[in-house]
């Protein structure tokens, strides 16, 4: 596995390299680098392997150094777990921002290596954790990833259950349509067909942990065909992707949601 150094997450989130806060803000704000959460996840064996940041619009090109980022860490200490669940690997995920408006929140996730799909686990399932700013320790830090490396066998346990559930073909239309009204509402129809539509060779099973990543994977992807009914009149749309970093988590922790209540 090739890890991120600072240069490559530069290029890929230059807000989590921002070393000073946003000229916005007051004295009181107190500004903790990403740099240094970075630091302290390797200290444990945590080291990223991805990291994007929120985009942003013509006009506001001085907002860049202090948008919205999420950053995802592998330990290889953990790969005999990964072996246990097939090509998935456990994961810390990191979201910050420098402009004042997001805490540093870390999340259980999963990344699926088949079709680069990033997972992240509900929060009824395992509670995601938040760090302000402000009163900033690093024992915090440390507190937070030890809790999360307790709670991943856990979770893994939990994608073997959801590996263990076949889903017959209404099963798989009804997990599909209940997805699609939880993101998209009762009004929108979506083809669920294409929603359920098998891409790859290592998507062909019908157990839960299949199925719900080629959902996962179509919502947000995008470019699914759906339709409204108004007035009488029916009109034609394609879903979009799903760029925006916190509706990738609303989408994750829907779906994972909606997974565990069937297994």
């Amino acid at each position: 596995m090739e890890y991120l150094n600072l240069e490559q997450i530069g290029a890929q989130c230059p807000s989590a390299l921002t070393q000073t806060q946003s000229r916005h803000l007051s004295h009181i704000y107190k500004h903790i680098p990403t740099t240094r959460v970075i630091d302290i996840l390797e200290e444990k064996n945590w080291k990223p392997t991805a990291a994007m940041q929120t985009g942003t619009r013509t006009g506001y090109e001085d907002t860049v150094p202090f948008k919205k980022h999420i950053l995802r860490f592998r330990n290889a200490e953990l790969d005999n777990l990964s072996n246990e669940i097939g090509d998935t690997h456990p994961e810390i995920v990191l979201t910050n921002s420098h402009n004042g408006r997001s805490s540093f929140k870390f999340h259980v996730g999963l990344f699926r290596l088949v079709c680069s799909n990033g997972l992240v686990v509900a929060d009824q399932t395992f509670d995601q954790y938040t760090i302000r700013h402000k009163g900033f320790k690093k024992s915090s830090i440390l507190e937070t990833v030890g809790q999360i490396t307790t709670h991943i066998p856990q979770v893994v346990g939990k994608v073997q259950s959801m590996m263990g559930v076949e889903l017959t073909p209404q099963q798989r239309r009804d997990f599909a349509q209940q997805a699609v009204i939880e993101r998209w509402g009762k009004d929108r129809h979506v083809n669920l067909d294409e929603l359920l539509t098998i891409n790859r060779a290592a998507d062909k099973g019908n157990d839960l942990w299949t199925v719900f990543n080629r959902i996962q994977e179509g919502m947000i992807r995008g470019g699914l065909n759906t339709y409204v009914k108004k007035d009488g009149k029916i009109k034609y749309n394609k879903t979009r992707a799903v760029k925006s970093i916190d509706e990738n988590l609303k989408v994750n922790k829907m779906l994972w949601s909606l997974s565990e209540t069937m297994v």
